[in-house]
């Protein structure tokens, strides 16, 4: 393996409009050896830890959110990642949500990102080369009606089901089941509609498994306020 990180960057749109204020999501993926879809190894090997992700902004960029992560902010334009570690073959991914100013037409800087880890039973830190990633300014219409890539938009509302599901839990255990229900089983009827939008089988799996932990959830809590009333 040449670098340690296998990654990909990829823009949630490829043009943006010059003269106005644009939010984008830039999806970052990454992973360690050769991905592999299905697994037949329960455990995947350790290949290197404390995985960080450093970014500098350009003067006109902003972060609104990183879903998926909590960033450390440093002084200035710039943040940092930790993303815990990394396994041979199992593939990892965040989105960040940029604010970006207007910009004259043409290719403009947006940010440079560095990764920094261990690997697997070295305490030296590695860096890997710093890289520059870019968005295209334009007023040409045809290129700003081009639709948002899917590959983004899905793996944006697998992140958010993971926050949905934790404010449902939370909704839970303070007695609040109706509105965790309806939580859950809103968040799941958007990723069916996405399902039948772009026939996607990764989000009608996402989209079951929210019924049925609203179904599972729901019994579970119901049950435990009426052994509390029970019980006094």
């Amino acid at each position: 393996m040449q670098s340690g990180i296998q990654e990909n960057f990829t823009w949630n749109r490829s043009h943006i409009f010059a003269s106005g204020s644009n939010k984008v999501i830039l999806l970052v993926e990454w992973y360690g050896g050769t991905f592999r879809p299905s697994r037949k190894r329960s455990t995947p090997k350790l290949i290197a830890q404390d995985v960080q992700l450093h970014l500098w902004f350009e003067p006109q960029v902003s972060l609104i959110h990183v879903h998926g992560a909590k960033a450390m902010k440093n002084l200035g334009q710039s943040l940092m990642i930790p993303l815990g570690h990394l396994y041979d073959g199992v593939k990892q991914f965040i989105a960040i949500e940029l604010a970006l100013e207007p910009q004259n037409a043409g290719m403009h800087g947006v940010l440079s990102a560095q990764w920094k880890f261990k690997e697997k039973n070295k305490e030296r830190i590695k860096e890997l080369p710093v890289k520059e990633l870019y968005m295209n300014y334009t007023y040409h219409t045809g290129l700003l009606q081009q639709p948002e890539n899917f590959h983004v938009r899905k793996h944006v509302k697998l992140l958010e089901t993971q926050s949905v599901l934790k404010e449902a839990i939370h909704l839970f255990e303070y007695g609040e089941i109706d509105r965790g229900e309806w939580l859950l089983r809103r968040k799941g009827d958007e990723l069916l509609i996405e399902a039948a939008r772009f026939t996607d089988g990764r989000l009608l799996e996402e989209a079951d498994m929210l019924y049925q932990l609203s179904e599972h959830y729901v019994s579970t809590y119901r049950n435990r306020k009426v052994l509390k009333i029970k019980n006094g």
